[in-house]
C-alpha cells in the first residue's frame, strides 16, 4: 500500500515524502542533542544537522527527477528520492561525502547527455572540469574519469577530439589551482596515496546491535532481489535505458574503490537507482510491498538507534 502511494507524483505525494523527510533525519536527536551527535572537525553540529538535511533532500529529489527525465526508468514515479533517502540512514555526519555525492548528480546528468550526440565536446568537457575542481581537494575522485571513458565507448561518440577535450577540462582545475599557489606563494600540493584507493570496507556484522544487523540484512535481501530483476529484465529495456544501465553499474565499481571521509556514500546513488528499478518494475507486487514496508521500518529503528 505505502509503495502504491509512492507510485504517482501527485501533491499530496510529493508533501508527504518531504514530511517524511524531516522527521526521518531528525530521529538521531529523539535520544541525543545535536551536539553530541553530530561532531565534526571543522563544522558546528547544528551546521552539520542543518546543511546535511538539505543535500540529503535535494539530493534524493534532484537523483529522482534526473533518472526519470533521461528515461533510465521511464515511469515517472517518486519511489527513488525515499529509497536513497532510506539507503543513507547509517550516515549522519560525513558532509565531505555528502558535498560529493551532490556535486557528482550534474557529472552524472551531463554523461547521460552523451546519448545520441554525435559531437559531445562541451559535455565531455563540462563534466571532467567537475571532476578536476572536486580532484583538487579529493584527489582519489580522478577515478571517476574512467567513467568518461565508458560512457563515451557505451554511446559510441569515442574519438581522439572528445577524448583530448575531457583530459583538457580535468586538467584545467589544476591549472586555476597551480596558477593560485604560484600568484600566492603557496605550495602546489596534490596528494594521492595508495591507501586513499582501495576497496570498501564494509561493517563486520559481528559487532552490529540488533537494529542495524536488520537493517542490513533487510538492505541485502532486496539488493539480491532487485540485481537479479535487472539481469533478468536487461533484455526488455529500451537501448537508451540498457546503455545507462551499464554506465550506473560502471559508476557503482569505480565508487567501491574511492575512499572519502571513511565511508562507502558515494555508492548509495547507483545502488539506490538499481533498488528504484526493482521496486518499480517488479511483477511480485506483494514481495515489493513487504520488502518495501520493512525496509522502512528497519531504516526507521535503526536511525533511532544511532
Amino acid at each position: 500500500m505505502l509503495l502504491t502511494r509512492l507510485k504517482t507524483t501527485t501533491p499530496i505525494t510529493i508533501i508527504f515524502f518531504i514530511v517524511f523527510a524531516v522527521l526521518f533525519w531528525c530521529l538521531p536527536i529523539l535520544n541525543h542533542s545535536i551536539s553530541e551527535k553530530y561532531l565534526h572537525s571543522f563544522f558546528s553540529p547544528n551546521s552539520i544537522f542543518i546543511v546535511g538535511f538539505f543535500l540529503l533532500i535535494l539530493h534524493s529529489i534532484g537523483l529522482n527527477n534526473l533518472i526519470y527525465e533521461k528515461d533510465v526508468i521511464k515511469k515517472s514515479r517518486l519511489v527513488l528520492a525515499p529509497v536513497f533517502l532510506l539507503l543513507t540512514t547509517p550516515f549522519i555526519f560525513q558532509i565531505e561525502s555528502w558535498i560529493i555525492s551532490f556535486l557528482l548528480l550534474f557529472f552524472l546528468n551531463t554523461l547521460f547527455t552523451f546519448y545520441q550526440k554525435e559531437q559531445p565536446f562541451s559535455y565531455a568537457f563540462n563534466a571532467n572540469f567537475l571532476i578536476g575542481c572536486i580532484a583538487v581537494f579529493y584527489a582519489n575522485i580522478l577515478l571517476l574519469y574512467c567513467l568518461n571513458i565508458v560512457t563515451l565507448l557505451t554511446f559510441r561518440n569515442l574519438n581522439w577530439r572528445s577524448f583530448l577535450i575531457s583530459i583538457l577540462g580535468i586538467l584545467l582545475p589544476f591549472l586555476f589551482y597551480w596558477t593560485y599557489t604560484f600568484l600566492f606563494e603557496i605550495s602546489f600540493t596534490i596528494t594521492l596515496s595508495s591507501r586513499d584507493i582501495n576497496l570498501i570496507n564494509f561493517p563486520n556484522m559481528f559487532t552490529m546491535g540488533y537494529a542495524e544487523l536488520s537493517w542490513y540484512i533487510i538492505v541485502g535481501f532486496i539488493l539480491v532481489f532487485s540485481f537479479l530483476e535487472l539481469l533478468l529484465w536487461m533484455n526488455k529495456k529500451s537501448i537508451r535505458s540498457r546503455k545507462s544501465f551499464l554506465l550506473i553499474l560502471s559508476f557503482l565499481v569505480i565508487c567501491c574503490f574511492i575512499k572519502i571521509d571513511n565511508s562507502y556514500f558515494l555508492i548509495v546513488t547507483p545502488l539506490s537507482i538499481v533498488l528504484a528499478n526493482f521496486f518499480v518494475y517488479s511483477k511480485r507486487k506483494r514481495l515489493t510491498e513487504i520488502l518495501f514496508f520493512l525496509f522502512v521500518l528497519s531504516s526507521m529503528y535503526y536511525r533511532i538507534s544511532i
